[in-house]
């Protein structure tokens, strides 16, 4: 399997109070340079970390954008966009072919590169772009 491609990483400081684990999506914090775990599903994410960091403020390195691993909640396939899955930082597969009652924003993270199951890592193109659901 072919490896993580660098495009842009930048650090972000944790204010986790427990850190966080590598290949997870992360939000921004209250701060301009901080990041925390999601709290929810289709959060709008920073990015994915590359490396984990088990302490409170300090630095992770984060994947902006570029090819990257992250971990899988519910099924992938090859070629789907995805967004954040939930507070855990997973990547699940967004659902853009069904219209909402009302408009819904979508905040697509990227498109999968490989195939996953539900908690398995997959090689993400992480390239942040949020999508209008529009009402029918």
């Amino acid at each position: 399997m072919a490896g993580a491609t660098y495009v842009l990483d930048k650090t972000y400081k944790v204010t986790e109070a427990a850190g966080m684990g590598k290949y997870r999506a992360v939000i921004p914090g209250t701060g301009d340079n901080d990041c925390k775990l999601p709290t929810a599903a289709n959060q709008l994410a920073r990015g994915i970390t590359q490396e984990a960091q088990a302490k409170q403020n300090e630095n992770v390195t984060v994947r902006k954008y570029g090819i990257s691993r992250a971990y899988a909640k519910g099924s992938i396939a090859k070629g789907d966009y995805v967004e954040v899955g939930d507070a855990a930082g997973t990547l699940r597969k967004a659902d853009l072919t069904t219209v909402p009652g009302s408009a819904t924003l979508h905040h697509v993270l990227g498109i999968a590169e490989t195939s996953a199951a539900d908690g398995e890592i997959f090689f993400v193109f992480l390239s942040p772009n949020p999508v209008v659901m529009p009402v029918s």
